[in-house]
């Protein structure tokens, strides 16, 4: 039987929080603000979330809960997040033109190459649960950074974030 964990691999301390809500401030306006909140906070759990002990997400996303009630007021959670993130306005914060470089300098141990398994893994959990079809302008993105990783492999060359 797996031992349930929670504070061995998933923090959401004073410098979390202080990280996310500065990469918030990069926004040009609220919305665009918040919606940094929301994709900053959402790469950040599910790069947490993705362990082999059991969790208790009972206690994680209430921690988060709380965190995102302080930050963005009612109406809001983990789960809306994710959603959110699987949804076509998250590529209104991915293909901005400081968001991905802001994330990578505030969150350097979550790579690039991982932020589309990331949203891969979350957008399939989401259609899952919804019934519908992963196919959109989501898994659109994600298979383009796909694909401009593959071409800097065969090249030799970094990859484009945006």
């Amino acid at each position: 039987m797996k031992k349930k964990s929670y504070y061995s691999h998933l923090l959401l301390d004073d410098a979390i929080k202080e990280k996310v809500l500065t990469i918030m401030l990069f926004g040009n306006n609220r919305a665009q603000s918040t919606g940094y909140f929301r994709v900053t906070l959402g790469l950040y759990y599910l790069s947490k979330i993705m362990v082999e002990e059991e969790l208790d997400f009972k206690v994680i996303d209430c921690e988060f809960n709380r965190f995102i009630y302080r930050t963005l007021g009612g109406g809001h959670s983990i789960t809306s997040i994710l959603q959110y993130m699987s949804s076509q306005q998250v590529l209104l914060v991915l293909n901005s033109a400081s968001f991905i470089s802001t994330f990578l300098n505030y969150f350097s141990e979550i790579p690039f190459r991982n932020i589309p398994i990331l949203l891969s893994i979350n957008l399939s959990v989401s259609k899952k649960i919804s019934g519908l079809a992963t196919n959109g302008p989501v898994q659109d993105w994600i298979l383009r950074q796909e694909c401009v990783a593959q071409q800097a492999r065969e090249t030799q060359l970094p990859p484009i974030t945006n």
